[in-house]
């Protein structure tokens, strides 16, 4: 009698292992419970750095503080977290891209107006250009009675190479001038513009605004974002027959025309030719 049980029970058995196995299929492949109803504070961390960008995001188009730091304690997170945020996000890849240096220098100014920071706020802080000064009006002339003419004429000096140095040097419309555009050549690095701004004390600046003009078009940069190489360094690639010039907006001049024209390097590889450009603050 009990070969007899055991054989029967057997497809039973197999019948419910094999329910099991169905089901949990079905359950995690055709139809998975879908969560609707986490919290922030629930997120992965990963998740709540985007939701702090988001934050960040929607304080600079409101500037409503309140809402922002109830979103910040619905998400378990408080303003050091969010500097520290900021911090992580500038020295990553998504600093180079005009997006993420918008949500970085929002979560910089979140942050800063509570009174923390982070090293965001050295790498990429907030920018603010100098306002270009009012023009001063000419004073008016007082009309004199006209020189009577001597009967030996009084020749004019010549002009002096000083003074002709003095007629064609731009006077900067900022604190900073072009101190120096060096061409070179070199296949590793063809057509790029390299650009470094530096203090009066020769240290680069990071978070400056560098415009590049060409055709119509004008394209903005800024600087620290490759803070291996120098705080004060940008760079930018140039296309063939295309005339460049570069300024900082409000702050400087815009360089002679660059051109990547064709050029020969030392062991006489065929490239194009790029441009080293030092941009020099004046005074402090």
């Amino acid at each position: 009698m009990r070969p007899t049980v055991i054989l029967w029970a057997i497809p039973i058995l197999i019948g419910i292992l094999l329910g099991a196995l169905l089901g949990l299929l079905y359950a995690l492949r055709v139809d998975p419970r879908v969560t609707t109803d986490v919290n922030f504070a629930q997120l992965a961390e990963s998740d709540k750095r985007n939701v702090l960008i988001l934050i960040s995001l929607a304080y600079a188009r409101d500037r409503r503080i309140e809402v922002a730091a109830q979103r910040l304690l619905d998400l378990d997170k408080d303003w050091q977290a969010l500097a520290d945020a900021a911090c992580e996000f500038a020295q990553t890849g998504y600093a180079s891209t005009n997006t993420g240096l918008l949500a970085i220098r929002s979560m910089v100014e979140l942050a800063g107006a509570q009174g923390y920071s982070g090293c965001a706020s050295a790498l990429i802080p907030v920018f603010s250009p100098t306002p270009r000064p009012s023009p001063t009006p000419f004073p008016t002339a007082t009309p004199t009675r006209p020189l009577v003419p001597t009967k030996t004429p009084t020749e004019s000096p010549p002009s002096t190479p000083t003074a002709l140095a003095l007629l064609t040097t731009p006077t900067p419309r900022g604190d900073f001038i072009v101190a120096n555009i060096v061409p070179f050549c070199d296949p590793r690095l063809p057509s790029i513009l390299e650009f470094s701004v530096r203090d009066v004390n020769g240290s680069g600046i990071p978070g400056v605004a560098i415009e590049v003009r060409f055709g119509t078009t004008r394209q903005r940069l800024f600087t620290g974002l490759k803070p291996e190489r120098d705080s004060g360094y940008a760079d930018f690639e140039m296309q063939p027959d295309e005339i460049y010039r570069a300024e900082l907006p409000s702050l400087s001049e815009a360089t002679r025309p660059l051109e990547a024209s064709a050029c020969t390097a030392q062991n006489g590889a065929r490239t194009r030719t790029s441009y080293r450009i030092i941009f020099q603050r004046t005074r402090p």
